[in-house]
């Protein structure tokens, strides 16, 4: 059964089984991956799945409630099991449906010729970056991982009070790990591309840039430690701020689990830092138009210029603090709650280049890799110490390449010392809920551990 047939038996059977209001989220997609290794396929998936999730208020309780099938003969049954759950709710939160007529944005989120591709296709693309970067350097001796990925998908929401939206999206991602060796030692890169235009993605130029970088860590040593300046790379940034994003979200804040609380409109960082979430983002490729409770996904003011303006806020947050949604509710799939989460969270680029960002510095470090990022930082305290690997900078220039370090400090306190942030914004790989970009972020002293 088509999902609108479906819809409207379950609307008359929702008014039938005494909701006051209720609301449909109906979500398909389709998920392939190839991970080639030594000229052959080592892992291969080709899914979808389906399916639909209700929930209707019930004398003052949200019942849930969702389906795989859609099915006319089951549609009672859900509804009575709607009906049950809401009974058993005892929490003190309100649920409600976004009921407000807006306009919502135009999205540029699917390309058809992406759809036509075919399995052979996708796998010779693997084949072809494993290819170049095996022959890009003698000293390439192996690729770890050498994958594309594609999804394509579809969601639905609408409601009891006239809301019946649409979204069609798809994407294709490259990863790549070469290992390189010399005089014994051993070094890995991994780098990625993603995008609908594949007129944009070269596996020559991927191979030959995640090469080059592995094999300038070949000499790689530890340093001193000590306090010093810190430029973070974009994609370090990034993961660095994906561990603490969830000190924004209202429902984190209300529940005690980050120190912005009551800190709206008061200096939380350094006036160099704006951030923005932004449903429809130039800069990436993932652009969302409305969140999975049908609220606009618009482009939110974070902090302006190190003051805090706003958390992100789904519609039960939302109405414990008396406020509107910020477009920020979304499920990670058909059968989840809805959870807050970001779209496009970047720090606004400035004018400067990484270059002139260090060009005053006599010693310090540019990080490029973070790793111990789930169990080494801790968003509620806000401190972190993480393993990290990158380049030393000498003289308002970059040097040696630099392991065996470890950067620690706290992340409230590294918010008003970031100095000042790059032109190179560049977005992270696409997530589940939400994408993070970061331009470089030269932070005034962090605490280097090595030698």
């Amino acid at each position: 059964m088509k999902f609108s047939e479906f819809k409207d038996k379950c609307f008359v059977a929702a008014a039938r089984h005494g909701f006051s209001c209720w609301e449909l989220y109906y979500a398909v997609s389709s998920n392939f991956s190839v991970r080639v290794r030594n000229g052959e396929i080592a892992e291969y998936k080709n899914a979808g799945q389906s399916g639909l999730s209700f929930r209707g208020m019930y004398k003052g309780k949200m019942g849930y409630v969702f389906t795989e099938r859609l099915d006319a003969g089951l549609i009672d049954v859900l509804m009575e099991k709607a009906v049950e759950n809401a009974l058993v709710i005892n929490s003190a939160d309100t649920d409600k449906l976004f009921r407000e007529k807006t306009d919502y944005p135009e999205t540029q989120s699917y390309n058809s010729a992406l759809d036509s591709l075919t399995a052979g296709e996708k796998i010779q693309m693997a084949l072809d970056m494993e290819k170049a970067a095996l022959e890009s350097d003698s000293r390439v001796k192996a690729v770890n991982y050498c994958t594309v990925t594609s999804g394509a998908g579809e969601v639905c929401v609408s409601n009891s009070y006239g809301l019946d939206l649409s979204h069609n999206s798809n994407i294709i991602c490259a990863y790549l790990q070469p290992q390189v060796e010399e005089n014994g030692k051993v070094k890995t890169w991994s780098n990625f591309w993603y995008g609908r235009d594949l007129n944009d993605f070269s596996p020559e130029r991927l191979a030959q840039t995640t090469v080059q970088t592995a094999l300038a860590n070949l000499s790689a040593k530890t340093i001193p430690s000590g306090g010093m300046a810190v430029l973070f790379s974009p994609d370090a940034a990034a993961d660095l701020f994906g561990s603490f994003i969830s000190i924004f979200f209202a429902e984190r804040v209300q529940k005690g689990f980050s120190l912005l609380k009551n800190k709206i409109g008061l200096p939380v960082a350094s006036p160099a830092v704006t951030i923005r979430d932004d449903g429809i983002c130039e800069k990436s490729v993932i652009n969302t138009p409305f969140d999975s409770e049908g609220v606009p996904c618009g482009n939110k003011l974070i902090i302006n210029k190190g003051v805090l303006q706003t958390f992100l806020y789904n519609l039960k947050s939302a109405e414990k603090d008396k406020t509107a949604s910020t477009g920020n509710g979304f499920k990670p799939n058909f059968r989840s709650p809805v959870e807050t989460a970001c779209t496009n969270f970047y720090i606004e680029p400035s004018g400067a280049s990484p270059e002139q960002m260090i060009s005053n510095i006599p010693y310090g470090i540019k990080i490029t890799a973070l790793t111990g990022l789930h169990s080494g930082a801790n968003p509620t305290t806000g401190d972190f110490s993480l393993s990290a690997s990158g380049q030393k900078i000498e003289n308002g220039q970059i040097t040696k390449p630099v392991e065996q370090i470890a950067v620690s400090g706290n992340f409230y306190d590294l918010l008003h010392n970031i100095v000042s942030v790059g032109n190179d914004l560049r977005f992270g790989m696409p997530a589940s809920l939400g994408t993070i970009g970061m331009p470089s972020i030269l932070v005034g002293k962090l605490m280097i551990s090595g030698e």
